[in-house]
């Protein structure tokens, strides 16, 4: 039988590797976003989805 903590341990380190991979994954975001002409005005993107944050 595993270990509750170290399971706990695991995904602790795994949910801050994912939240590490959200945040480079958004600065990506908005640098291809300033790539787009209405990005300099402040718009979003209209080809892509918002990005909802999470808690």
């Amino acid at each position: 039988m595993k270990n509750p903590y170290e399971v706990l341990r695991t995904k602790e380190q795994e949910l801050i590797r994912v939240r590490k991979e959200m945040d480079a994954l958004r600065i990506a975001a908005r640098l291809l976003g300033a790539e787009d002409p209405g990005a300099a005005n402040g718009e979003a993107p209209s080809k892509l989805p918002r990005v909802v944050e999470m808690p």
